[in-house]
């Protein structure tokens, strides 16, 4: 009876341990399934919203850290392929050093469980293309050579070799370069996108060595080995454009031999014969053309065009640049970036205005403004994604010295079985680390939130641009509705002048006093020739400063004397006087702008119901930034606005800027 009661204790044990050995085996397994599909759907997203999918991927990694070390083995595999998927993230918004962390995290994980050769290939041939897009020919080779080496996969080995040839390339050893591409032809059997890269290349290197007829048929082949009649992707002419940039930038080969590659190797046609069977009036274009087409996106073509009509300008060919001004715009989708709709209507203005199509020209300006508000717009949402990524970067490092400091406390606890000595020195170890990790904390803090505030400032820099080019163009509108044609064509070459100082300036983040000088006299002598019989005005330097070397931010005085014209001398009666002087006072050079306009009280009481509505864009915007800049790098820009004369009403106003020398 005992031996039956013994056994059956033994059957119970022994049932009980295997049902939980079950149940455990089930639920590492369900953990890892949980992660697999959160890296699934963070990967679905990760195009469109960059920050949610490393918001996912960030979960994956925190749920890591919640188990010991020994119970994360099962899920190195996931753990990699979120380090990738990071990496993948990173460098589609161009972010390569990012990239590069995290695919070389990744390459750890996999050296570490030493399970996937294949995967640890493809970070290696990834990281090679990151090294030479940074053009570290050697860290690129490195990576290529250990991808050749390790991968089994031909394909990517293939890819790889390419990556060799092109850091020869890189290194200006053409010989040596085209020794690769041979022995890859000869290796390999090349599908029509890798028999177009390796044309591309050849291309490349001929245009090294100044060889345009060489160059030229290689590039023609690569061309014409695209696959036809299907979407490609701007990765999959990649080589392509990069062999027609070698050509372009060649200063040896002529602008004809430019033309001759850019109009016949061109992607022009790719949209037109969908264009035509909705409009039978175009019929430019033989049939024969558009049979084998190569679709490729409008920005690219756009991107071509507007390089062919530059060519087109430099040769005084008007014509056919404006043939591929109206090929451009027809190739205009609703893929199409609104940077490159903004790039064309520029360049079609720039040509309407040289033929003295004055009103072509404006409405193309009407529409190069939509499209540049539209892509400051884009650019702004650009900017947020990339606060909000650097922020989930922050996270993700939190969490990777998290793993870390897990780690170590790991070898701590297994280390104090040994002696007391040992543990002790552990904990002061441990107190060390944490210390040094807290510093670099709150260092790393302070550095992301001045990247924070440095993005505001570009931001509100590319805000003006818009607000001035609307203000400007109201100016050519009244001379047009006018009907005086000399005057327009007059002010809008000066205006074009001015344009490209502020869009040129509005990508820096300091130009010198000399450059802002020169714009504001500009700049005043636009608005004195639409409003000569409301005003004169005076610009006077008595500073023994050298206005080349002094830094001043883009556009600091331009508002308040846009603001003493338009709210103050337009409406006086009788001619007024503005005057601009910069002088020395002690420390500080001191801008004064000072109009006997109506003055601030009376300008609010005639301002309209719907100027009442909006605060003046360009004041506001120049306070903020010189907030921003007086934190940021330690300035003291002063700005202090008054009455003219403040015993009396309406005596004008008076604007101070105080710079720091």
């Amino acid at each position: 009876m005992k031996l039956k009661i013994h056994i059956l204790l033994v059957f119970l044990i022994g049932f009980s341990a295997s049902l939980f050995g079950q149940r455990e085996k089930y639920s590492k397994s369900k953990r890892i399934q949980s992660g697999t599909a959160i890296l699934e759907e963070a990967r679905a997203i990760q195009k469109d919203k960059p920050a949610e999918a490393i918001e996912l991927v960030e979960q994956v990694l925190r749920s890591f850290n919640k188990k010991k070390k020994k119970k994360r083995r099962v899920g190195y595999s996931t753990e990699a392929n979120a380090y990738t998927l990071l990496g993948e993230i990173y460098e589609d918004i161009n972010q390569n050093k990012l990239a590069l962390q995290r695919y070389q995290q990744a390459i750890g994980v996999w050296t570490k469980s030493k399970r996937n050769i294949g995967a640890e290939s493809k970070l290696y041939y990834r990281i090679g293309q990151l090294y030479l897009k940074e053009k570290d020919a050697q860290k690129a080779e490195d990576n290529f050579s250990r991808c050749t080496k390790m991968s089994k996969d031909e394909s990517l080995k293939q890819l790889c070799e390419e990556g060799l040839a092109d850091v020869e390339l890189l290194r200006g050893n053409v010989a040596q370069s085209f020794k690769k591409l041979d022995s890859i032809e000869s290796k390999y059997e090349l599908d029509s996108l890798a028999q177009s890269r390796v044309l591309a290349k050849r291309s490349q290197g001929y245009t090294q060595n100044n060889d345009y007829s060489n160059a030229y048929e290689n590039l023609e082949q690569s061309v014409n080995s695209l696959p036809k009649n299907q979407k490609l992707e701007t990765k999959d002419v990649e080589s392509v454009e990069m062999a027609k940039d070698e050509i372009q930038s060649n200063l040896n080969i002529s602008n004809q031999q430019k033309i001759e590659v850019s109009s016949k190797l061109n992607y022009n046609f790719s949209s037109v014969k969908e264009k035509k069977v909705e409009n039978n009036s175009r019929n430019n274009y033989a049939e024969d053309e558009l049979k084998e087409k190569i679709v490729v996106p409008s920005d690219l073509q756009i991107r071509e065009n507007l390089q062919l009509i530059s060519l087109y300008e430099e040769e005084k060919n008007l014509i056919e640049a404006e043939k591929f001004i109206r090929i451009s715009k027809d190739i205009i989708d609703k893929n199409t970036a609104a940077a490159s709709i903004a790039d064309v209507y520029r360049k079609s203005a720039e040509l309407n205005r040289k033929k003295g199509k004055l009103d072509e020209a404006l409405l193309d300006l009407e529409k190069y403004t939509s499209a540049k508000e539209e892509a400051l717009t884009d650019l702004q949402n650009e900017l947020k994604t990339q606060i909000d990524i650097v922020k989930g970067q922050q996270q993700i490092d939190l969490v990777r010295k998290d793993f870390d400091i897990e780690e170590k406390e790991s070898e701590l606890l297994g280390s104090q079985l040994k002696t007391q000595k040992i543990i002790s020195g552990f904990l002061g170890l441990l107190l060390l680390v944490s210390l040094v990790f807290f510093y670099f904390l709150n260092k790393n803090v302070k550095e992301k939130r001045k990247t924070n505030q440095m993005l505001l400032v570009k931001s509100l820099r590319t805000q003006m641009n818009p607000h001035f080019i609307f203000n400007a163009l109201n100016s050519v509108n009244n001379f047009i509705a006018k009907n005086d044609e000399k005057a327009a064509n007059k002010f809008l070459s000066e205006f074009s002048r001015l344009m490209r100082k502020v869009l040129d300036y509005s990508q820096r983040d300091f130009i010198s006093l000399e450059e802002e000088v020169e714009l504001n006299e500009l700049y005043l002598k636009l608005e004195h020739f639409r409003f000569r019989d409301k005003f004169e005005y005076q610009f006077e330097k008595n500073t023994e400063v050298n206005t080349y070397d002094l830094e001043v931010p883009p556009m600091l005085i331009q508002p308040f004397i846009e603001n003493a014209v338009w709210h103050g001398l337009r409406y006086k009666e009788g001619k007024g006087h503005l005057k601009v002087s910069i002088s020395d006072i002690g420390n500080v050079l001191l801008v004064e702008i000072r109009d006997d306009g109506i003055g601030r009280k009376k300008s609010a009481k005639l301002k309209t119901t719907n100027q009442k509505k909006y605060k003046s864009t360009g004041l506001q915007n120049v306070s903020k930034r010189i907030a921003l800049i007086n934190e940021i790098y330690e300035k003291n820009y002063e700005i202090e606005v008054s009455d003219s004369d403040e015993t009396k009403e309406n005596s004008g106003t008076l604007v101070q800027i105080k710079i720091p020398k």
